[in-house]
């Protein structure tokens, strides 16, 4: 595969004559903080070029983030009733072909079949029969894939006009063609203080700490846990751990759920029930902005959430990354800020590293590749012409039998 260092873009005008529809495909109806940044900044970022991003997931289901980009339901775009002049995939870990049935909400609709792949493979059939492009957000790539599919799959990239991953673990799980051009870029999602700069952060989380009974001028460490982090240390230890290194650290532990989707919450009640020390737990939190506020103004975070980790990175706030178990998205990300000491393999090595751990400011590569990514973006998004072809090559291989149903994606 190619995979390019740099591209001339001085020559592409920044503003477009006229704004132009992009449909954004993700999972935007779950309760995860991640997932729900990647269509504001995107919107962000895009809008500069005169482009206006079209939240797509599987449900279109609402999150109750008053905050959160509404979404329509992948059905819909498969349909072809909303107007749209392209198509973007991601980001987040969505380049797969997994059945969800682990989340009640798409085994509830009958989506657990096509919440995955719809999301990439049926957007571009949805971009082939609109004839629109077709670009990548940084995706990631979550595990290999079955060799049945790599012919459909590779007629998938050959049909995007724009192809980006976060990280190289991703690229070689997907394995694409020689020729196939694969941008490594940073999560999308380090580009978050953009959005929200820090300082327009700080009420927010004062009025956090008073919402949740706590002294508004305490010193929080910000402490994610995700059940499959805690692998065999349970909840009493990892109480325990939490209550003495607090105390030796003069901070308030702040048990933080990003993840309702994936039942933080939950996990981070049981956590506090066990603790004797002080403590607080944003297990309700009321926006995605008050899960940002609440990492920015943190004097340090630990945890096994890889966006909780880059929000911090992005303030410049000191973070442990707990890779419990070691998924290749953590270190393509440290990969990117040069960091790679920030990660341990569990909780007693997370607490023993954090007592020295120093914040540095990310680093301005991050930012320029972001800037660089979007430029690429917005290029490919505003010309048909070039993957023309491809995408008609990639309609007629989901038009051959015997076709798997998550090739073609939800129908209304």
């Amino acid at each position: 595969m190619i995979v390019p260092r740099d591209l001339d873009c001085s020559d592409m005008p920044l503003k477009k004559q006229s704004a132009r529809r992009i449909l954004l495909s993700g999972m935007f109806d779950m309760r995860n903080f991640g997932d729900l940044m990647f269509p504001l900044i995107a919107r962000q970022a895009l809008a500069p070029f005169d482009l206006e991003i079209v939240a797509v997931s599987p449900s279109g289901a609402e999150t109750g983030f008053d905050d959160a980009m509404a979404s329509i339901p992948l059905a819909q775009m498969m349909a072809g009733e909303t107007p749209a002049h392209g198509i973007a995939v991601g980001g987040g870990y969505m380049i797969h072909t997994h059945k969800m049935h682990f989340l009640e909400e798409y085994a509830r609709d009958a989506l657990y079949d096509v919440a995955g792949p719809g999301l990439w493979l049926g957007a571009t059939l949805a971009a082939a029969v609109r004839d629109v492009p077709i670009a990548w957000n940084a995706p990631g790539v979550p595990h290999p894939f079955a060799s049945h599919q790599h012919a459909l799959i590779g007629a998938a990239l050959r049909a995007a006009d724009y192809l980006s991953l976060r990280d190289r673990g991703s690229l070689e799980l997907l394995e694409p063609q020689a020729d196939a051009e694969v941008h490594i870029v940073p999560d999308p999602v380090a580009a978050i203080a953009r959005l929200w700069p820090r300082t327009m952060l700080e009420a927010r989380f004062r009025a956090m700490l008073e919402r949740k009974g706590a002294d508004t001028q305490a010193q929080t460490v910000a402490l994610h846990f995700r059940n499959r982090s805690l692998a065999r240390l349970g909840v009493p230890a990892a109480a325990a751990m939490i209550d003495d290194f607090a105390a030796a650290q003069g901070l308030t532990p702040m048990l933080l759920a990003v993840g309702q989707t994936h039942a933080d919450d939950v996990l981070a009640r049981e956590i506090s029930g066990a603790m004797k020390g002080p403590h607080l737990v944003l297990d309700d939190p009321k926006s995605l902005i008050e899960i940002a506020a609440a990492i920015a103004w943190s004097k340090l975070y630990i945890g096994a959430s890889l966006h909780g980790y880059v929000t911090a990175a992005a303030y410049g706030v000191p973070g442990i990354l707990v890779a419990q178990p070691s998924y290749r998205k953590f270190q393509g990300f440290l990969d990117h800020t040069g960091r790679a000491q920030d990660l341990v393999k569990d909780w007693a090595e997370a607490f023993a590293k954090a007592r020295d751990v120093r914040g540095t400011p990310l680093p301005a590569s991050v930012l320029a590749a972001l800037d660089l990514h979007w430029r690429r973006m917005a290029q490919a998004l505003c010309d048909p012409a070039p993957k023309r072809a491809a995408r008609q090559a990639f309609r007629r291989a989901c038009a051959q039998e015997p076709v798997p149903a998550w090739a073609k994606g939800p129908r209304p």
